[in-house]
């Protein structure tokens, strides 16, 4: 997931500063496992799995509720410093729980389509730009294959995918933009149970059964990659956690939408989540599992005192340049280490089975 930087975005938020708030209708790291595990993984996937936002020193201030601090300018790790990966992510942390080479091909803003079968594009008004190669590349055609996949003879492969491939970020933004032509009197709320929205059912319900081909595809994919290289990696898939508050609580990092919006928007965190699960487990294959990540913040999301993942107050009129940030909805630290410990046990779990 990715909050991107776009003029609509920050039009958006502009005029929330000038229009009153909306009304209100450290976990530790994954235990050191004994016996067999990994020893080669490999991470596939988005800005979760790269370890967006935990580069640029935010800290959450319990007083007022809000991100305080960090640096847009962060320095991020190579080879491709534009895909925001991390030695936080949790993938990496996994590694070290396993005393386990680890190979990094994660970036911010991958979709099946672009960035893990193809070059990460990121379009731009002049000319696009491009974060990376493709993470796995398209073994159907042998087009684009990442050699460093193959260099790396993964027993374990991770991926963390879904969130881009249904836009949420186009989503999120077009829940804020309507909250306040609500708030105008100038449109019907939108993103709600009762009226999601074009953006909702164009981006994410239509996009669905695409999505879920595509899961199945990149299974089938890693397993033929894995014959041909001569060692078939076990696989997690992940979902995703929830970071928006319950019920009606609002403050400060959700203050830009209604209550009943961010309501909604967690549902569809859930249905996506329902999907991938249920999209794994259907290939019946006891060299893939998923992990439930749904639960993994639960205590610390929005709007409580210690949340794992960042929010929206990061953003500020006063300050251009934080608009630049894509940390908004992404784990912290803490939430990283908070994801590793969920998915620890699912690897533990496929490594004692022996191979199926």
């Amino acid at each position: 997931m990715r909050v991107a930087a776009v003029p609509c975005f920050r039009l958006v938020v502009a005029l929330s500063a000038a229009l009153p708030a909306l009304p209100a209708a450290k976990a530790d790291a994954a235990t050191p496992k004994t016996g067999h595990g990994p020893t080669s993984i490999a991470q596939l996937g988005d800005s979760v799995a790269a370890g967006e936002g935990t580069l640029y020193g935010y800290t959450y201030d319990g007083s007022t509720r809000t991100w305080t601090g960090g640096n847009v300018d962060a320095k991020w790790p190579g080879p491709y410093p534009l895909c925001h990966d991390s030695p936080e992510a949790y993938g990496q942390l996994l590694a070290t729980t396993y005393d386990a080479k680890f190979s990094q091909f994660a970036c911010t803003g991958s979709t099946f389509t672009n960035g893990i079968t193809m070059p990460r594009v990121n379009p731009g008004y002049f000319s696009n730009t491009t974060l990376r190669p493709a993470e796995f590349g398209d073994w159907s055609t042998k087009s684009d294959l990442n050699a460093d996949y193959d260099a790396a003879k993964p027993d374990l492969t991770l991926v963390t995918l879904g969130a881009d491939d249904v836009q949420f970020v186009a989503i999120v933004e077009a829940c804020i933009e309507n909250a306040y032509q609500y708030y105008l009197n100038v449109a019907d709320l939108e993103c709600v149970a009762s009226n999601p929205g074009s953006t909702v059912n164009a981006d994410f319900t239509s996009y669905l059964p695409t999505f879920k081909n595509d899961l199945k595809t990149l299974a089938g994919w890693i397993e033929a990659r894995g014959e041909a290289d001569g060692i078939v990696p076990k696989v997690v898939f992940t979902d995703y956690y929830d970071p928006l508050p319950e019920g009606k609580t609002t403050c400060p990092d959700s203050n830009y939408l209604y209550p009943s919006q961010t309501e909604y928007l967690s549902s569809l965190l859930h249905k996506l989540d329902s999907l991938i699960i249920s999209t794994v487990e259907s290939l019946d294959n006891p060299d893939i599992a998923v992990a439930d990540l749904s639960h993994a913040l639960d205590g610390h999301e929005w709007c409580t005192a210690d949340p794992w993942a960042y929010g929206l107050s990061i953003y500020s009129v006063y300050d251009p340049s934080s608009f630049d940030s894509q940390a908004p909805f992404h784990p912290t630290p803490k939430g990283q280490e908070a994801l590793a410990k969920s998915i620890a046990p699912v690897i533990d779990q496929l490594f004692s089975r022996g191979k199926g």
